[in-house]
């Protein structure tokens, strides 16, 4: 069912409450875009947690999380980026997960600290997973009073392709059918078929079938939260990203405390990129959880208690927080 909170809905399905005194809203980002926010400000806490998800990721699917933040003491926001969630689509085609650039993510989340950061306590964390991890990094570069810390699960620094003449290969050709116009279109081999058409014996993302079972009731409840594959032009926009991000001068240049959490068993993200900027960052560590797929923060019990064990140890020991 979908459920009003304040001017915007919320989907709320067997097994994944809303929790208490969460507020969603819309937010307009500078070109226009509709975005949907929910905020759970909380008196006398210990600070506020931004949460962004990754690609075809929404807030309701962090529903657990957010639980789990608001426990430890916190107050939490999040975002649905644009294209995907129930924040504005960007093509006719609703299933495309799609953004020319990702300077267009810069803009959303500028938008929303501006509109909703003010009011919430400091000092402010932010949790991203995958794509939202990329973001968070860029972000974290050009905006460093933004955030006290970061925790970035499994970040979207490096796609995995196999071998680096497949990554080239594929950079190549998702360039190149972008410059003839063609950026709109799925990859080759891409459909509209999201992640409730997908067996959980067919997903690469984790290996918990119950968090998985209220990722599917959540799509199927309210279509629009599904998403299909990327486009050709958000594949492009990706590799630029992330070239732009993994660059040296980049990662030495940004000052935040960067805790990334790397997937042991990631079929997606490249470890190797992962380690190496663990290590350029200058106030940047790694863990490796055991185990995990993808989705950390979706994954089991154990791999999640992995998770916030690292969490708690490096925000407690980052300047004191």
């Amino acid at each position: 069912m979908n459920a009003p909170t304040a001017n915007a809905p919320v989907v709320i399905v067997p097994g994944n409450p809303m929790p208490e005194g969460g507020t969603a809203r819309w937010l307009t980002a500078g070109d226009g875009v509709r975005l949907r926010a929910i905020l759970w400000p909380r008196p006398a806490s210990r600070g506020t947690v931004f949460l962004f998800g990754g690609r075809t990721e929404f807030a309701e699917k962090y529903f657990e999380v957010v639980g789990e933040l608001i426990a430890r003491g916190y107050s939490v926001a999040t975002v649905d980026w644009r294209g995907q969630g129930l924040s504005d689509r960007l093509l006719a085609d609703p299933r495309k997960g799609h953004v020319d650039d990702f300077a267009s993510f810069d803009a959303d989340l500028d938008a929303f600290m501006a509109e909703v950061a003010p009011a919430l306590p400091k000092p402010w964390i932010a949790l991203a997973h995958s794509m939202g991890g990329n973001i968070l990094l860029r972000a974290a570069h050009r905006r460093p009073e933004l955030f006290s810390v970061l925790v970035l699960s499994a970040p979207m620094l490096g796609l995995r392709f196999g071998s680096a003449q497949a990554r080239r290969m594929a950079r190549g050709v998702a360039v190149a059918l972008s410059s003839i116009g063609l950026a709109g279109r799925y990859l080759p081999g891409g459909t509209p078929k999201a992640a409730d058409e997908t067996p959980f014996a067919e997903n690469i993302l984790t290996h918990d079938e119950r968090r998985y079972g209220i990722y599917q009731a959540l799509c199927r409840a309210e279509p629009m939260l599904g998403l299909g594959a990327a486009t050709i032009g958000w594949l492009a926009a990706a590799f630029r990203s992330v070239a732009y991000t993994a660059d040296e001068k980049f990662l030495r240049s940004t000052p935040a405390p960067v805790l990334i959490a790397i997937a042991e068993q990631d079929a997606l993200i490249d470890r190797a990129a992962l380690e190496r900027a663990a290590t350029l960052l200058p106030r940047g560590e790694s863990v490796t959880i055991a185990g995990s797929r993808h989705e950390i923060l979706m994954e089991t019990d154990a791999c999640r208690n992995a998770f916030w064990s690292a969490f708690d140890a490096f925000v407690a020991g980052s300047d004191g927080l």
